[in-house]
């Protein structure tokens, strides 16, 4: 379809951020914001000075790109690509002729981590109607990384339809951002990168919106945002499984579907371009208001929502088991005052091991080489056992025996 043209530069950004998700599931190498921002450059190298891929990474880079694009990785296999450009360029020339599928990665990492096919009619599809959400817009900035399904959508394909110009905005920082933002901007984020600018005194112009999607925006987060200018806001519900389903204007209002979406008691059901309905399985449980409008009641598989991402409890808590000092071990979701979801384990202790700080830490680096940031626990609680345990505390509070909280990100 030539209204939804993807461009070199917008490609090479969707495969920076995708090689960092790869090597951080992968290899377990992680990165920080403004590392994974910078990738964004197409002369980022493969090698020395930028990716460092060795050849196994780079082997599960390409194909991480190529599943992305629903396209054969041998355009990208040539030996001589030394710089994201030359994968972008490939992979522009394979796109160009044939565009039939991408495919997601959920950004839970558990049992089930695997990819989420989609048609490219159904993404485009979804692009539209976010650029029906957010039409009158004069430029978009994004806050989030583009090879998400969501951020694709909204970062890549959004502006495209509109015709407007995207701004990278992830290597700005908030007091950068402030003076960036003009009238009639849009501004998206996940709720988590919106609690980060509030705290560091983002602020806006008149008539600039705000956008969110991958967790629940909380009513005090809404209205530290309106406070700090932002006097539109629109928040997006949907998933890597089902695609954009819905949105609101405000926490507390139901959401509404979009156009290509309807009620179904058991499923919903997605109204394609090709006119023929199919249902597809809800991520979350739904409470339904009317044909239109619903509201959510939980995840119906266990995860919670970490920073935007989908952690499941019951997995960290059997990779924590592997650690040689736990012997037992259950981690549950603790809500800060502030709205902010954080892991909080309930561990027993191997006997001879000692319920103090020293050992606090010692798991703590472990879930640093073991886990995903999200996935990390916050809090460890040390109980003699899991049915003595102490209740998840719902506000941030000092890990039991250790006297401070480990150190976070």
């Amino acid at each position: 379809m030539k209204s939804f043209q993807i461009t070199e530069t917008q490609i090479a950004g969707i495969i920076g951020a995708a090689a960092a998700d790869e090597l951080s599931r992968r290899f377990n190498r992680h990165f920080d914001f403004l590392t994974i921002a910078a990738w964004a450059s197409p002369e980022t190298p493969l090698g020395a000075g930028g990716l460092d891929l060795n050849g196994e990474e780079r082997e599960a880079c390409i194909r991480r790109i190529a599943d992305f694009f629903g396209m054969d990785d041998a355009p990208l296999a040539d030996p001589s690509a030394e710089r994201i450009a030359d994968w972008a360029a490939a992979t522009a020339q394979a796109v160009s002729t044939r565009l039939e599928r991408f495919s997601f990665k959920s950004a839970a990492r558990d049992a089930r981590d695997g990819s989420c096919v989609h048609a490219a009619e159904d993404i485009f599809q979804d692009a539209a109607a976010a650029a029906n959400l957010l039409y009158g817009r004069r430029r978009l900035l994004s806050f989030v990384a583009p090879h998400s399904l969501l951020g694709f959508e909204l970062s890549v394909l959004t502006p495209n339809l509109l015709r407007i110009d995207a701004v990278d905005a992830r290597g700005m920082t908030p007091e950068a951002l402030s003076q960036t933002l003009k009238f009639g901007d849009v501004l998206v984020a996940t709720p988590s990168l919106w609690r980060y600018m509030m705290r560091e005194t983002l602020t806006a112009p008149d008539n600039v919106m705000a956008v969110s999607f991958g967790e629940p925006m909380t009513p005090d987060l809404a209205v530290e945002m309106r406070k700090s200018g932002f006097g539109v806001m629109r928040e997006l519900y949907g998933s890597t499984e089902t695609g954009l389903v819905g949105w609101r204007d405000a926490p507390a209002d139901p959401f509404l579907l979009c156009d290509h979406w309807r009620r179904s008691e058991d499923a919903l059901m997605r109204e394609g371009a090709d006119g023929r309905a199919r249902a597809i399985t809800a991520m979350d449980v739904i409470e339904w208001i009317d044909e239109r409008r619903f509201r959510l009641l939980g995840r119906k598989d266990g995860a919670v929502q970490i920073g935007a991402v989908n952690v499941f409890p019951d997995e960290v808590a059997r990779a924590l088991r592997g650690h040689d000092m736990i012997a037992a071990c259950e981690v549950v979701d603790g809500r800060r005052g502030d709205g902010v979801n954080r892991l909080i384990a309930n561990i027993v202790l191997e006997k001879g091991a000692a319920p103090n700080e020293r050992t606090a830490r010692d798991i703590d680096a472990w879930c640093r080489r073991n886990l995903r940031q999200q996935e990390r626990p916050r809090i460890y609680n040390f109980v003699d056992a899991l049915d003595a345990r102490p209740p998840a505390p719902p506000v941030a509070s000092t890990p039991a025996g250790t006297g401070k909280e480990p150190h976070t990100n």
